[in-house]
């Protein structure tokens, strides 16, 4: 992934946590879902659902051994940005 493709993936990320930061409480606990069935539904789409289903095993195996991938630093899963 080029430096200016991070630079940019990492701003990205920060605003969109900063918009989370701006939702209302009631809405503030439902957005992490929110985010992640707009990303599954976005990632399909740029990828493949075979691709997809790659990156969130990927994903999955990060979680599931304790290694939470951090919202300000973009971590590579594939060839793809994700």
């Amino acid at each position: 992934m080029s430096a200016d493709r991070v630079a940019n993936l990492q701003r990205a990320m920060q605003l969109i946590a900063d918009a989370v930061d701006e939702l209302p409480a009631e809405c503030r606990d439902l957005a992490g879902n929110a985010l992640l069935n707009i990303t599954a539904e976005a990632v399909a789409q740029d990828v493949g659902c075979i691709e997809a289903g790659r990156i969130f095993a990927r994903l999955a195996d990060l979680l599931s051994r304790g290694l939470q991938p951090p919202s300000s630093e973009a971590i590579t899963l594939t060839s793809f940005d994700a």
